[in-house]
């Protein structure tokens, strides 16, 4: 019996140091992947949460486009989203809704010469506000049904 311990102690080595290396270099390459990529999704999260609360404004329809990219400004200064969704806020109107569109992309460089290239496209149409922030039309579209 102490002669059959014996024997299978010796065959459970471990893992082996190339072994660890690779379990090493590729929970690297995640943590480095959510480091740079994660920001760029909580950006788009607020995003999303900001045209939720635009779309609770009892006057959104009368609001100009500058006071609405204000209050969308506004929430993206209060909550710390920077870059393009900012600069990359559309309006439409059309004869019975308004799509407020934020389409946009971040470019985020990986290491040495990868980048990661990540889009997000959020969407408020007046007429559909329960499906908040899913892009539901091409803004082509949009613009050619209500003219």
């Amino acid at each position: 019996m102490a002669r059959q311990m014996t024997a299978s102690l010796r065959r459970q080595r471990g893992m082996s140091y190339w072994g660890w290396l690779v379990v090493v270099a590729v929970c690297g390459f995640i943590l480095t992947c959510v480091s740079k990529m994660g920001p760029g999704y909580i950006d788009s999260y607020y995003v999303g949460e900001g045209l939720k609360q635009l779309a609770q404004e009892p006057n959104l329809r009368d609001m100009s486009r500058s006071d609405i990219k204000r209050e969308l400004d506004k929430y993206f200064m209060l909550n710390n989203v920077r870059g393009q969704p900012t600069k990359s806020v559309k309006i439409l109107r059309g004869a019975d809704s308004m799509l407020v569109s934020i389409d946009y992309e971040l470019r985020q460089p990986l290491f040495y010469n990868v980048d990661v290239v990540m889009k997000f496209n959020k969407q408020l149409n007046t007429a559909k506000v329960d499906q908040c922030c899913e892009p539901l039309v091409d803004l082509e579209q949009f613009r050619k049904r209500d003219n």
